[in-house]
C-alpha cells in the first residue's frame, strides 16, 4: 500500500537550501557547471567543487532561488564513512543504510532529517520498510516527527488487522482490574464482531452483491472510526458517535492509570495503523487517493480487506467516476492471498485477478457474464477480465502502484 505514486513520480523538482541528495553528473561545463541527474530529473546547476563526469557525489542545495548553487558533501567512491563524517552523523548500521539508500533512490532531506531517520532505520528490525517509509515521507513532504513515522511503519506491517484487534481484546480482558475505557473498548470489540458476524451475507454461496458490500464497508469504517478527523472537518456525518479509535485515544491518553503494558502497547500499534492508514490517504488538489484495511467476516471466515482507490476530481469538486482505479487484498479461505485490480477508462472497465491458483480462471468463468451484466446496469462496460499469477512476492502494504487482495468470494457491482 506504501508506494511512491505514480503523482509522485511525475511531480516537478523543487530545490530548496539545505537540501542534501546524491546525482550523478553527466556533463561538465566551464565556469564551474555541471548537468546533474537526481532520479528523473536532469538540471543544470553551478558547483563549488571540480566534478568528474560520469560520477556519483552527494551533493547539498546552498541556493535553490534563480540557478541552484550545489556543495559538495562526499563521493560515492569513498563510501558511507565519509558522508556520515562530512554531516557529523555517528557510524552507525542506521546510517550506512541511509546512505546506500540515498545512492538507488530520488530523496533529498535536510541535515536534520537525515539525523533523524537514520536514528529511526537503526531501531527498526524491519531495515527495508522503515528506509521505505523515510522515502514516503520525503515524496509527500510529511513532517520528519516520530509520530508520522511510527504511524506508517504499523500501517506497513504485515501482521493482519483482525489479529491486531484480537490481540487487544485478550490483553485488556485479562487485565485484573480494568478501568472502565478498558472495559469499553472490550465490549466495543465483542459487540463488533457479534454485528459482523450478523451481517454475513445470505445471497448465493460465494458471492456479496455490491450493495450489500458495500453497506457491510461502510458499516466498518464508522465502527472503527478509520476516518473521523476528515468527517469532522469536512462536517460529513460528524455525529460525534463513539468509535473503536475514539476509544483507543481516551484508553491511551489515561497517563495515570494502571494499564496492562501489553494491552497498552497492543492499542498504540492499532491506533498507529489507524492513523497510518489515513497519512497514506491523499484528499488534496486533483488527485484523491483513500487507502485501509478493514476485519471483515466472509462466510464464517474472518480475514482482512485491504482497499486502495486512486482517482481524480470534476471541477465541481466531486469524484470523477468514469475514471479510476481500486485495487483490492484480500486473503481468501480457500484461494488464499488474492489481488484484484480494477481500471476504469471512461466508464470502460478493466480488471486483473492474481492468483498463485492457475484453476481461479476456470471457476470464476461462469460469474463473468453476470459481472458484466451488473456493470451494465451501472453504465459501465466490461473491457476484460484477465488472470495472472503473482511473479514476485509482494508487500501488500509497501507497493510500487496500488495493489490488494481478493477472498472466497466475489465483490460484484
Amino acid at each position: 500500500m506504501f508506494q511512491t505514486l505514480s503523482m509522485e513520480q511525475n511531480r516537478p523538482l523543487t530545490l530548496r537550501k539545505g537540501q542534501i541528495f546524491f546525482a550523478k553528473v553527466h556533463k561538465i561545463f566551464p565556469n564551474q557547471h555541471a548537468e546533474i541527474q537526481l532520479g528523473a530529473h536532469k538540471l543544470i546547476a553551478k558547483l563549488e567543487a571540480p566534478l568528474e563526469s560520469g560520477k556519483g557525489y552527494f551533493l547539498q542545495v546552498e541556493s535553490g532561488e534563480g540557478e541552484p548553487r550545489l556543495k559538495l558533501i562526499a563521493t560515492r567512491q569513498e563510501g558511507q564513512p565519509s558522508f556520515t563524517k562530512q554531516l557529523s552523523l555517528p557510524n552507525e548500521k542506521g546510517y550506512r543504510a541511509l546512505a546506500e539508500f540515498f545512492t538507488k533512490e530520488s530523496i533529498s532531506m535536510t541535515h536534520e532529517q537525515i539525523h533523524k531517520a537514520g536514528k529511526w532505520v537503526g531501531a527498526e528490525t524491519d531495515k527495508k520498510l522503515a528506509l521505505e517509509v523515510i522515502k514516503l515521507m520525503s515524496n509527500r513532504g510529511m513532517p520528519f516527527s516520530d509520530n508520522v513515522f511510527k504511524a506508517l511503519i504499523a500501517a506497513g506491517n504485515k501482521y493482519p488487522l483482525t489479529d491486531l484487534i484480537s490481540s487487544l481484546l485478550t490483553a485488556l480482558v485479562s487485565e485484573n482490574t480494568p478501568d472502565s475505557t478498558a472495559l469499553r473498548i472490550a465490549n466495543y470489540i465483542e459487540a463488533l464482531g457479534i454485528e459482523l458476524a450478523q451481517k454475513r451475507i445470505t445471497a448465493a454461496p460465494d458471492v456479496i452483491q455490491g450493495k450489500q458490500a458495500m453497506e457491510k464497508i461502510k458499516y466498518i469504517i464508522k465502527q472503527l472510526g478509520m476516518f473521523s478527523e476528515h468527517s469532522l472537518v469536512h462536517n460529513k456525518n460528524a455525529d460525534g458517535t463513539e468509535s473503536l479509535k475514539s476509544l483507543l485515544i481516551q484508553y491511551l491518553g489515561q497517563t495515570d492509570a494502571k494499564t496492562n503494558s501489553v494491552a497498552r502497547q497492543t492499542a498504540e500499534h492499532l491506533l498507529n495503523r489507524m492513523n497510518g492508514q489515513q497519512l497514506l490517504s491523499i484528499d488534496t488538489g486533483p488527485i484523491q487517493q483513500i487507502c485501509f484495511d478493514l476485519p471483515i467476516e466472509l462466510h464464517g471466515h474472518r480475514t482482512d480487506l485491504s482497499f486502495q482507490w486512486e482517482g481524480k476530481r470534476k471541477k465541481d469538486g466531486k469524484v470523477d467516476p468514469d475514471y479510476c482505479r481500486i485495487i483490492f487484498y484480500l486473503n481468501l479461505l480457500n484461494l488464499g492471498n488474492t489481488v484484484v485490480d480494477v481500471k476504469i477508462q471512461n466508464r470502460i472497465t478493466n480488471i486483473t485477478v492474481i492468483n498463485e491458483s492457475a484453476t481461479v480462471k476456470n471457476l470464476a468463468a461462469v460469474l463473468i457474464p453476470e459481472l458484466e451484466e451488473k456493470l451494465k446496469e451501472n453504465d459501465y462496460e466490461l473491457s476484460a477480465v484477465h488472470f495472472k499469477q503473482p511473479f514476485r512476492k509482494v508487500n501488500r502494504q509497501l507497493q510500487k502502484i496500488s495493489t490488494f487482495p481478493y477472498s472466497g468470494v466475489d465483490i460484484q457491482i
